[in-house]
């Protein structure tokens, strides 16, 4: 545990269709979505235990929009995870949102998602360690949130 307290706040950032929610359902044990025609609306919010320890996960939505639910949802995270389409690589707003994960020190860990659908190597440089993941099947998400939880 690393004198941590028991509980700890995670927020899922990333662009659109990135994979946010589906990381998020497959990562708790509990969870609760608030969604319209399929798209995150406000936040996703799930929870899980990692070695005793209770962890809160919040997805955010990922469309413009919704700027300020990420600014809502960024008060008082303990780390953070941005997952990234591969298939598309890095963003605009996924950039945005690492510049100010690290301009805060806030640990964060990079899912680079959808590596069924596109196996290539993000070209980012970043202090984040990079996880491939596959939200749909659960594939490097634990591992990637053990990473996260280590640094934190």
């Amino acid at each position: 545990m690393n004198g941590r307290k028991k509980e700890t706040k995670i927020v899922i950032f990333g662009a659109f269709d990135s994979g946010k929610t589906t990381t998020l359902d497959n990562l708790c044990e509990k969870k609760t979505n608030v969604e319209y025609n399929g798209t995150t609306i406000s936040l996703d919010y799930g929870n899980t235990h990692v070695n005793g320890e209770k962890v809160h996960l919040f997805a955010s939505p990922g469309q413009e929009r919704f700027k300020f639910m990420r600014e809502i949802l960024s008060t008082g995270l303990d780390g953070a995870i941005v997952v990234v389409d591969n298939c598309r690589g890095v963003t605009d707003m996924e950039s945005e949102i690492m510049s100010k994960l690290e301009s805060s020190n806030v640990p964060y860990v990079i899912f680079a998602n959808k590596q069924d659908l596109s196996n290539e190597e993000l070209a980012i440089t970043c202090s984040a360690e990079i996880v491939p993941t596959i939200a749909t099947n659960g594939a490097g998400l634990r591992y990637g949130l053990e990473i996260l939880l280590e640094k934190i």
